[in-house]
């Protein structure tokens, strides 16, 4: 009798062990496998190919959402070379897309105006150059950008007046850094008197575009940002940014190692806590001093 009701209890102890084994586990990994293969196949089924004419047409006939977002990701497939199309036809798509933005969500035009900058085909300049005349500030900037991307001399007197006009500083930073990656030399004396300008990023920015053309007129500046405590006079700047700052600023030296960059990057390469910045310091030190 007793062997009777110990059987019993052990097969109401299993039925409740799996009970719970399939309330707790089973059927939720179970509910967790289909919903996983619910949404591959449904990304299978509304995958888009993104290659740069499928998001031009969708730019082209998409709705809003969509044509924004389309300029977004070809701006972001553009930075690739290898996927940037050679042809004329896709090039005079862009521009008459670029155009016709002016119409059109701000985001789209300021998307095409990057994705052309990314190009850095010249053949955009004349079209991006009527960008520096639209009405919003970010289309403005885009512009500029673009403009510095391909290298369009013809923009850099206009790129001057903007530099040292009284526009937004971030217009004005765009301005500066585009000039830099131009390279023209009419810019310098512009560039010079922006060493001693009341905007931090403006003098800065300043610096590193003359260096890129051999003027070493704003080397002091770019001394100081290789000095942790310099950045203790902005406490708008934390650790990280701090860090980036200065690699970023040695990986200019390590392009045009001027002498006098020759302390810093000993003191750097001995004293510098971060890793990144030592060991960086220490290989410009052994290829370029």
């Amino acid at each position: 009798m007793n062997d009777s009701l110990d059987n019993k209890e052990d097969i109401n102890n299993s039925s409740r062990v799996y009970s719970l084994f399939y309330s707790f586990f089973l059927i939720p990994l179970m509910i967790t496998i289909f919903g996983v293969l619910f949404f591959f196949l449904f990304e299978i089924l509304t995958y888009e190919e993104q290659d740069p004419q499928h998001l031009l047409n969708n730019i082209k006939s998409g709705s809003l959402t969509k044509r924004w977002q389309s300029a977004y990701e070809l701006s972001n497939l553009m930075k690739d070379p290898d996927k940037i199309p050679v042809s004329d036809l896709f090039t005079n798509q862009m521009i008459s897309m670029y155009e016709k933005s002016i119409y059109d969500d701000n985001r789209v035009r300021i998307y095409l105006a990057l994705a052309m900058g990314q190009t850095a085909n010249p053949k955009f300049g004349s079209s991006l150059i009527k960008g520096l005349d639209d009405e919003n500030l970010e289309n403005r900037i885009a512009a500029i950008k673009g403009l510095g991307m391909v290298k369009f001399s013809t923009s850099v007197d206009k790129l001057n007046n903007i530099s040292i006009s009284d526009s937004d500083i971030q217009e004005r930073l765009a301005a500066v850094i585009s000039l830099g990656e131009i390279g023209d030399k009419s810019s310098e004396v512009y560039l010079l008197s922006l060493l001693e300008d009341e905007e931090p990023n403006i003098r800065w920015d300043s610096a590193i575009a003359l260096i890129k053309m051999g003027n070493i007129s704003g080397v002091y500046i770019l001394e100081k940002l290789l000095k942790r405590n310099y950045y203790k006079n902005y406490s708008n700047i934390d650790e990280n940014e701090v860090n980036n700052s200065m690699l970023t600023v040695l990986a200019l030296v390590s392009k045009y190692p001027v002498n006098s960059f020759k302390d810093e990057l000993e003191f750097l390469a001995t004293k510098e806590e971060n890793i990144k910045i030592r060991e960086f310091s220490m290989k410009i030190l052994s290829e370029h001093y």
